[in-house]
C-alpha cells in the first residue's frame, strides 16, 4: 500500500485513460466492421484481443506497482532486472498457450473452413528443417518491452517533477528562515540604539522622554506585527520612518538638520520589504552627526519609471564613517534574498559627505505574493 501511495494522481489518471482507450479500440472496430454473415469469427476475434490485452494489463500492473518502485524507490537494480526477465518469460509462455500457432488471419480461416478436401501444403518450407520465425511472439515480446520502458520513463518523469517541487519548497523555507534570522538581527540592533537615545533624554527633558517612550511602543508594535511580514505598504513604512526620525531628532540640537522628501499619496499601491531603509538612516545618524558643527541629513524617496529610488546623503561627523555594521550588512543580504539581481545599491564615500542610492522595483503587494515560490525573482 505504501508503494501505491507514491504514485501521483495525475500519473494514475493517465494510465487509466490509456488502458480504457486500448480496451475500447477493439469494440469500436467491431462496431464499424461488423459482418452479419460471419458473427462467430468477429466475436472470437474480440475475445482473443481482450485476452491479449488482459495479459498486457497484468504485466503492466505488476511492473507499475511492484517492480518499478523496487528500482526507483529502493534502488534494487539486480532484483528488478531478474524479476523483469521472469515476468517477460511468463508472459511469453502465456502467449504461446493463448496462441499456440499465432492468430489466424480472417481470410485464411474462412478459406480453410470452406475448402473441401485434405489440408493444403504449407506455402513455405523452412531451410535445413528449422522452424520459421514466429513473428507474432516476436511482436508481443517487443511490445511488452516497450510498455515496460514507457512505464518506467513516465514514473521517472513524475518522480523528477515531484523532486523539483520538493527542492523548490525546501529552498523557499530555507530562504524564509534566513530572512527571519537577518530580520531578527536588525531589530535588536535598532532597539538598542533607540533605547540609548531615550536614556539620553531622561535627564535632559523627562516629558520628551515620556513622549519618546510612547513613540517607541508604537514602533515596537510595528516591529512585532509588521516587520515579520514579507512586505509592508509604502505608507506604513513611511509612517515608521517618520516616527524614527522624530525620535532621533530629540537627541540632537538644532545644529542637526534632517530633510525628508516623500511625495504624499503617490505610492499607495507600492509595497516593499520591512525595515529596508532604516539601516541606512541609522548609519547616517551614527556617523554623520557632529556635536561641534552643523550636520545635514537629506532623505529623498521617489517613484520613477516603475522603480523606487531611495536617496540618503549626510555630511560626515567626527566619528569615522564606514560602510558596515550589523544593520547594513544584513540589509544587503536581505536585498539579495528578496529582490535577487533586480536592485542596485550605490554608495559614494566622499571626503565630506556620504551618499547612498538604493534602486528597488516598485512592486505591488500582489507581486510579492506571486514571488513567494521563487524568492530570487
Amino acid at each position: 500500500m505504501s508503494i501505491y501511495k507514491r504514485q501521483t494522481k495525475q500519473e494514475t489518471v493517465i494510465y487509466t485513460i490509456v488502458w480504457i482507450i486500448l480496451f475500447m479500440v477493439p469494440v469500436v472496430e467491431l462496431i464499424f466492421n461488423y459482418d452479419p454473415e460471419n458473427p462467430v469469427w468477429l466475436k472470437h476475434g474480440l475475445l482473443e484481443t481482450f485476452g491479449t490485452l488482459l495479459l498486457f494489463l497484468v504485466v503492466f500492473l505488476i511492473h507499475n506497482h511492484i517492480l518499478a518502485p523496487m528500482l526507483i524507490h529502493h534502488k534494487k537494480v539486480y532484483q528488478y532486472i531478474a524479476c523483469c526477465v521472469v515476468m517477460v518469460a511468463l508472459f511469453q509462455t502465456a502467449q504461446c498457450i493463448h496462441h499456440p500457432h499465432g492468430p489466424t488471419p480472417p481470410e485464411m480461416a474462412a478459406k480453410t473452413s470452406n475448402s473441401p478436401g485434405p489440408p493444403s501444403k504449407p506455402m513455405f518450407k523452412p531451410p535445413y528443417g528449422r522452424p520459421p520465425v514466429n513473428w507474432h511472439d516476436l511482436s508481443m515480446f517487443t511490445i511488452v518491452i516497450m510498455m515496460i520502458g514507457a512505464n518506467l520513463g513516465v514514473k521517472i518523469y513524475f518522480l523528477s517533477e515531484e523532486e523539483k517541487k520538493r527542492l523548490a519548497k525546501l529552498k523557499e523555507q530555507s530562504l524564509k528562515q534566513e530572512l527571519d534570522y537577518l530580520r531578527y538581527q536588525i531589530n535588536p540592533h535598532f532597539i538598542m540604539n533607540t533605547l540609548n537615545n531615550i536614556h539620553a533624554l531622561v535627564d535632559i527633558d523627562p516629558e520628551q522622554a515620556k513622549d519618546s517612550i510612547v513613540d517607541m511602543s508604537r514602533m515596537m508594535r510595528y516591529l512585532l506585527y509588521e516587520s515579520d511580514n514579507q512586505y509592508v505598504t509604502f505608507n506604513t513604512a513611511m509612517n515608521f520612518l517618520k516616527k524614527y526620525l522624530n525620535l532621533m531628532k530629540l537627541r540632537f540640537t538644532d545644529k542637526v538638520t534632517v530633510n525628508l522628501d516623500i511625495p504624499e499619496m503617490e505610492h499607495e499601491d507600492v509595497a516593499l520589504a520591512p525595515l529596508v531603509f532604516i539601516p541606512f538612516v541609522e548609519n547616517a545618524f551614527k556617523h554623520g552627526v557632529a556635536y561641534d558643527k552643523p550636520s545635514i541629513i537629506d532623505i529623498d524617496i521617489e517613484k520613477k519609471d516603475g522603480r523606487l529610488l531611495f536617496h540618503c546623503r549626510n555630511t560626515k561627523g567626527g566619528a569615522r564613517h564606514e560602510y558596515g555594521g550589523v544593520g547594513l550588512n544584513n540589509v544587503t543580504k536581505r536585498l539579495e534574498l528578496i529582490y535577487g539581481s533586480d536592485y542596485s545599491l550605490d554608495i559614494h564615500d566622499g571626503e565630506n559627505d556620504y551618499d547612498v542610492l538604493l534602486n528597488l522595483p516598485a512592486r505591488r503587494a500582489i507581486d510579492f505574493k506571486q514571488s513567494d515560490h521563487d524568492p530570487q525573482q
